[in-house]
């Protein structure tokens, strides 16, 4: 008796956590080299929207991966929102056309997205993101050569 009432405290103490909690973006560094990531989301617009009532973007970075090393980025629900990174190695790089200001030592911040020549502010270079398009709630960007 005492087991199946632990067992279904357990139960309930499980499924009373929120799913956004499963939720996760992780990279893995398929490469020879060590990878460094940044990354930008959105909640995606609701439905016959596109504005995203100007909320802007949030961008995070940067992760350092040695190669085979895998680890979560972040929280998010990647189904949920406009994903974005740019990436680069010694022996190449990942990017993409949507551009955002970065800078260059590990930062969260807020942002808009950028034409081609526009300036950035002092400390922060504009680079191209890539678009990951998932309506899954984890995802898993794989870094290859």
């Amino acid at each position: 008796m005492r087991t199946q009432l632990t067992l279904g405290l357990l139960v309930v103490a499980v499924c009373s956590i929120p799913q956004e909690a499963w939720a996760e973006l992780r990279f893995c560094n398929r490469t020879g080299s060590k990878a460094t990531v940044a990354i930008a989301y959105v909640e995606k617009d609701a439905p016959g929207t596109t504005t995203n009532g100007h909320r802007g973007v949030t961008l995070e970075g940067w992760w350092t991966f040695t190669p085979g090393e895998c680890a979560q980025v972040s929280g998010i629900h990647v189904g949920n929102h406009w994903v974005y990174y740019h990436a680069y190695a010694s022996d190449g790089k990942w990017e993409g056309s949507s551009l955002l200001c970065v800078p260059s030592r590990a930062f969260t911040a807020g942002g808009s997205f950028r034409r081609p020549g526009d300036a950035c502010p002092g400390g922060s270079q504009l680079k191209g993101f890539k678009r990951i398009d998932s309506d899954a709630r984890t995802y898993t960007m794989s870094l290859t050569d």
